[in-house]
């Protein structure tokens, strides 16, 4: 098993998913034994693979680089796979294999690991294969309680370097485990973040409303012990991003992946089918994936303009004029 030390991501660099590098696999798992699952969100691995001419005293014919987005993990390893056994990777034989990966969790005891499939490597030659990791932070802390019930909150962050944010929430919502079609009602509820449940296990789902998105971010396996109160945080290591153009018809911002603009013909309009997401509240930082976007400005009535290649970086604000 090879080891391979974490590339901070100070500027994102989005790289293009290619369909011959499928990832499969996945899983987010914390050492108490909560599986993380996101439905809705914008979490995404971006595969690359590139070839070069290798020395004759190199016998290492795979190099990889991983770069994580924002605060998730602390560590990684890989190994090479061929029809599900490990294949050394000093004087590997051309053919095409799979890369297990499996990275540390940085906030709790945890990993995240996935396969990426179709890795070749050819005669004489160094493959590269370059991977960014995007995905939320997900931590549960866990306190002596001497009520009943056991109390139970939730934290939301854009990202590390903004402090909690009044309007980002994780509503909790608790199921029957595997069940997911009805949930279950807590003892008690303070507000939308708070409340106390009766000890047991829970699937526990984590909704959180990005303006006309709701992200799900369901944590599985969840046991609520008796004598214990819990707080489930999330970081999503995302960008900001902000209208800061100064004309006060703008109402609007809509964001689509770049190169979207330069295949519409025409006036500017939307793309519904191809939209990322859109803000109305364009004077105050809006939550963010990361990328680079072309995003559409809605300038009072039907008009709209294009301002295009957009970069948003996790941790930042960008200001779009």
């Amino acid at each position: 098993m090879k080891k391979i030390i974490l590339i901070p991501a100070f500027q994102l660099l989005l790289i293009s998913l290619l369909q011959a590098q499928p990832v499969t696999d996945y899983l987010y798992k914390l050492d108490n034994g909560i599986t993380v699952k996101n439905e809705h969100a914008w979490n995404q691995v971006w595969v690359q693979q590139t070839y070069s001419p290798i020395s004759a005293a190199d016998q290492s014919p795979l190099t990889v680089n991983i770069r994580t987005l924002g605060d998730l993990t602390s560590g990684l390893t890989y190994t090479l796979m061929s029809k599900g056994k490990e294949v050394k990777l000093k004087g590997a034989a051309p053919g095409t294999y799979d890369l297990r990966l499996v990275c540390k969790l940085a906030a709790q005891p945890g990993t995240i690991s996935f396969s990426v499939g179709n890795v070749v490597i050819k005669p004489k030659t160094k493959t590269s294969v370059a991977v960014t990791l995007y995905d939320y932070q997900v931590s549960v802390s866990e306190s002596p309680s001497s009520a009943a019930l056991s109390p139970f909150e939730t934290e939301l962050k854009r990202c590390k370097l903004t402090p909690v944010q009044q309007s980002l929430f994780g509503v909790p919502s608790f199921y029957t485990p595997g069940n997911h079609n009805t949930p279950l009602k807590p003892d008690e509820m303070t507000g939308n973040t708070k409340g106390k449940i009766k000890p047991g296990k829970y699937d526990v789902l984590l909704t959180v409303g990005i303006s006309n998105q709701n992200h799900k971010i369901w944590l599985e396996g969840f046991e609520v012990k008796q004598g214990k109160s819990y707080k489930i945080a999330a970081n999503l290591n995302a960008g900001g991003i902000v209208y800061s153009g100064g004309d006060r018809n703008v109402k609007e911002m809509r964001l689509y992946p770049a190169g979207t603009s330069a295949k519409q013909a025409g006036n500017a309009a939307p793309v519904k089918n191809m939209e990322t997401i859109f803000y109305t509240d364009i004077l105050n930082i809006n939550c963010c994936p990361p990328g680079t976007f072309d995003v559409l400005l809605k300038t009072g009535g039907d008009k709209f303009e294009w301002r295009k290649n957009v970069a948003v970086t996790t941790g930042t604000k960008t200001e779009v004029k």
